[in-house]
């Protein structure tokens, strides 16, 4: 089996609180061979995490509720999930230190075009299946 056909049946967890923006972007990543699994907050992404094993890429967007912090549920996923790839995106912020992404995840700004999303949620993939 091929890294890409390993990483195209990964499982993604999706945290986006926009109902539109969370289908539009499971669909595609569906239809890209992602098994997605949904999470509108992060209270929900805990009980997820807990029930699903198979999680290889959290795909989480910075500005998921007010009064959350996204890059400190992404540290706290990655010091209790090291091997979960972490792909963070945001509408508001333009720029993030690579270090402020634990676990040498990725940054992305939106809008962005469904390819590099795409390519970023591979990497992550691949580089946990490693």
């Amino acid at each position: 089996m091929e890294a890409h056909d390993f990483c195209a049946r990964a499982t993604v967890l999706l945290v986006e609180h926009e109902p539109v923006i969370r289908t539009r972007v499971a669909v595609f990543l569906g239809e890209a061979g992602f098994e997605v699994v949904e999470a509108e907050s992060p209270e929900a992404v805990w009980s997820i995490l807990e029930a699903r094993p198979d999680v290889r890429v959290m795909v989480a967007d910075l500005d998921v509720a007010e009064g959350t912090d996204a890059l400190e549920l992404a540290r706290s996923v990655h010091l209790r999930w090291p091997s979960i790839g972490l792909v963070i995106t945001s509408g508001r912020v333009r720029h993030l230190r690579p270090a402020d992404v634990p676990g040498n995840g990725s940054f992305l700004p939106r809008p962005l075009p469904a390819d590099i999303l795409l390519h970023e949620v591979r990497m992550a993939a691949q580089q946990r299946a490693a």
